[in-house]
């Protein structure tokens, strides 16, 4: 352990000897990345490379396809050398219809892999987002994903695919007037076990130590209370919902179906184009088939 730590500071005093002194050229080494996916919010994405921001030191860095690191420092120059590889790489969008896939908390956009698979297979361009969920208000979350759509090139539609809690935060978003909605029209939105109603989990444990230091203030937010404080959906959505079909669920403690952490009557929210409940538990969910098939209808065809 002593000696990994110690790769580690070899690394960045490493990186910190070969950067260069007023902004010049950010060192373009390409190096693996080391997780800490609660400390990067994208602030952009093309073609699966993303520009990131660490939410606690304000630097940028690029990675690619592969989660590699080509650039760092400053998000000009972070945008300089994307610009170069789209030229010596001929970085293209899967498509023009944007797909953001939005995880919920505490998770990475790891949630949605065979899904943003099976997406890009069928020409749209699916993007599982990163964004330090624990560490913000999940309307600022929200305010950072139009940020990232204020900035989004070579696409004229979007769509969101979100789990848990990132449906609470995709309301948020369509809910704000940014600029983004002049340039990209919003296809529809399919929510996977999404709290709609808040959680009675959250409620239940929300003022517990490890709980609040774990969840931070997004986890705050996911009670009744609070649920009811965000705005409805304003476009078209359909909700898959985890359950058993039994009536009882996962999860003896909860009343009625539910996926072992939200139940399926959480999930409901008035304006539903289409509803479906799928047998899993709510950490595996969103890589079901049913559920891929089912979000790729509802995108193709308006009905899951």
């Amino acid at each position: 352990m002593r000696e990994r730590a110690g790769v580690v500071v070899l690394l960045l005093v490493l990186m910190s000897a070969l950067a260069p002194a007023n902004g010049g050229t950010p060192w373009n080494l390409t190096t693996p990345t080391m997780g800490g996916k609660q400390l990067w919010r994208d602030s952009h994405v093309y073609a699966g490379w993303r520009i990131q921001e660490n939410v606690l030191a304000g630097h940028f860095r690029l990675l690619d396809t592969g989660d590699a690191r080509r650039a760092w420092r400053t998000y000009a120059q972070c945008q300089s050398r994307l610009d170069h590889a789209k030229t010596t790489e001929a970085l293209r969008p899967t498509g023009r219809h944007l797909v953001l896939l939005v995880h919920g908390i505490i998770r990475s956009g790891c949630t949605f892999g065979a899904l943003k698979e099976a997406l890009n297979e069928r020409g749209y361009d699916a993007v599982a987002i990163s964004y330090p969920s624990s560490r913000d208000t999940i309307e600022n979350h929200a305010a950072g994903l139009a940020a990232l759509l204020n900035r989004q090139e070579g696409s004229d539609t979007v769509s969101f695919v979100t789990h848990s809690m990132g449906g609470l935060m995709v309301r948020h978003l369509l809910a704000r007037d940014d600029a983004w909605k002049d340039r990209l029209k919003v296809h529809g939105v399919v929510m996977i076990a999404p709290p709609n109603q808040g959680s009675a989990i959250a409620r239940t444990i929300k003022d517990l130590a490890p709980y609040r230091l774990i969840y931070g203030e997004s986890g705050q937010e996911l009670t009744p209370d609070d649920a009811a404080l965000i705005p409805a959906m304003t476009h078209d959505f359909a909700i898959i919902a985890g359950g058993k079909g039994d009536g009882r669920g996962y999860n003896p403690l909860l009343p009625g179906d539910d996926d072992g952490t939200v139940t399926v009557a959480e999930t409901r929210l008035d304006g539903a184009k289409d509803f479906l409940i799928v047998r899993q538990i709510h950490g595996l969910i969103s890589g079901h088939q049913a559920t891929i098939r089912a979000t790729i209808n509802f995108l193709t065809r308006g009905t899951l």
